[in-house]
C-alpha cells in the first residue's frame, strides 16, 4: 500500500493512523477473535507508541454491535514506522480476510485528557489553515452507574451529529462494549466543527451533563488533520474532494 498524501510530513515527526477494517459476514467471528487477542499488537510493532483494536457500533455509535466492522488506532514514532508495518506480512496476511479497508495518516493539533492514564496524541502539531479537513476523537470510560443514563443521550446526540452540515463522516467505536467509548468524526474544516459546537443546542446540554452529573471516570479529546489516506470506505476515499483541489 502507498498512501497517498494531502501534505508532506516530517520525516521525524510522530503520526497517528485511524485504520477501518470491513468484513464480509463470513469473516465477522475471525474478525472478532482477532480483536480479542489484540492480534495487529502482538508482538509489538517496531515504532508503535501506542496502539487500540477497537470495535463499532451498528449504524454508528450504539449499544448493538457491529462484528462486520472494527477500527484500528495507532500513534508511531515516524510515517516510515507506520509504513512499514502496514506492508509487514502481520498486517498484510489481517487485510486479505476484509472486504474494504481505510486508512487515514493523523497529525494532533489539539488534545487534553487521559486513555488509560496517559495521552497518547501530546506530540501536537500547529497550523492555523482553517479549510483543510478536521478529525474529532472523543474517547471515555464511563461508571457503571451512570451507564443508563449516559446511553439514554445517545441517540438524540448522534441524530444531531448526523445531520450537522459539514460533517463527513462519524463512527462509534470501543475497547469494552457499553463502558469505554469513542466516537470518531471528519469535518469539512474547523468552522464546521464550531457552528455544530455552539449552535447545537441538546449537543451543548449534553456536553454540560457530562461534567455535572460526573458521567465519565476517564475521558479524552483529540484533534487533528488529516495529512494521508489509503484505501476506502464504503467504495470511496473519504477526502477524495480534497486531493482534487
Amino acid at each position: 500500500m502507498d498512501f497517498r498524501f494531502l501534505m508532506p510530513v516530517d520525516a521525524y515527526q510522530s503520526v497517528t493512523v485511524l485504520s477501518i477494517f470491513q468484513f464480509p459476514a463470513n469473516k465477522s467471528w475471525w474478525a472478532l477473535g482477532q480483536m480479542g487477542k489484540s492480534a495487529l499488537l502482538s508482538p509489538t510493532p517496531k515504532g508503535l507508541r501506542f496502539g487500540k483494536m477497537l470495535g463499532s457500533g451498528r449504524g454508528g455509535f450504539s449499544m448493538v454491535p457491529d462484528f462486520t466492522r472494527y477500527a484500528l488506532l495507532t500513534v508511531w514514532n515516524t510515517i516510515q514506522d507506520a509504513t512499514q508495518f502496514f506492508h509487514s506480512d502481520l498486517s498484510k496476511e489481517y487485510s486479505i480476510h476484509a472486504s474494504e479497508t481505510y486508512h487515514l495518516v493523523l497529525l494532533p493539533t489539539n488534545t487534553h485528557g487521559y486513555w488509560n492514564h496517559i495521552n497518547p496524541f501530546a506530540e501536537t502539531y500547529n497550523t492555523t489553515d482553517n479549510t483543510l479537513p478536521v478529525v474529532v476523537l472523543t474517547r471515555a470510560t464511563i461508571y457503571w452507574y451512570r451507564l443508563p443514563e449516559f446511553w439514554q443521550n445517545v441517540p438524540r446526540v448522534q441524530a444531531v451529529i448526523h445531520s450537522a452540515p459539514g460533517m463527513l463522516f462519524s463512527i462509534g467505536v470501543g475497547e469494552l462494549p457499553l463502558i469505554q467509548q469513542a466516537t470518531i468524526s471528519i469535518w469539512e474544516n474547523s468552522d464546521a466543527i464550531k457552528n455544530f459546537a455552539y449552535k447545537k443546542t441538546f449537543h451543548k446540554e449534553v456536553v454540560h451533563k457530562t461534567r455535572t452529573r460526573n458521567w465519565y471516570k476517564e475521558e479524552l479529546f483529540a484533534r487533528f488533520i488529516p495529512v494521508a489516506t489509503y484505501g476506502t470506505y464504503q467504495g470511496k476515499d473519504i477526502l477524495e474532494s480534497y486531493f482534487k483541489k
